[in-house]
């Protein structure tokens, strides 16, 4: 375990609208306020789809990271994560629960590989100044790119 204080900068309001990429909205709109690293404090609201790291079928070995993907339609639900900063710019990381609207809400969950918006999706992200954050390899997360303090 490892902990550090945050120092909070800015938070910003972002407000997708119908056919917007989410993941790339969030990009976007930190590039767009030079906000290199944060927090997505919520992200809520409605989908035409969402594909999430997941599988319908049996899995081998459910320790192992898992490379398949489910995507889902017609759904609502909410999220948060992290962003951390690259050479690249920004780099979110999103988890999100989302209902069928259509099968009485049943449920799926997960890292989000990608998302439209349906008809708005509301994000909330506080800018983290201090300290660094990054994502890099961690073996003893089977090699997984993680958070970590620069």
């Amino acid at each position: 375990m490892e902990s550090r204080e945050i120092t909070s900068g800015r938070r910003l309001a972002v407000l997708l609208r119908p056919g917007d990429d989410v993941i790339a909205s969030v990009v976007t709109a930190c590039r767009e306020h030079h906000v290199e690293q944060g927090v997505i404090v919520t992200l809520v609201g409605a989908f035409t789809s969402v594909t999430l790291i997941g599988t319908t079928g049996p899995i081998e070995d459910p320790h192992a990271p898992l490379a398949e993907s489910v995507t889902i339609e017609g759904v609502e639900g909410t999220g948060s994560g992290t962003i951390a900063a690259t050479d690249d710019g920004p780099l979110p990381h999103i988890h999100l629960a989302v209902g069928v609207k259509g099968e009485g809400a049943a449920g799926y969950t997960g890292h989000l590989l990608a998302a439209t918006a349906h008809y708005v999706v509301e994000v909330v992200i506080d800018e983290v100044l201090s300290p660094a954050l990054i994502r890099r390899v961690d073996d003893t997360a089977a090699g997984l790119p993680t958070l970590a303090f620069g």
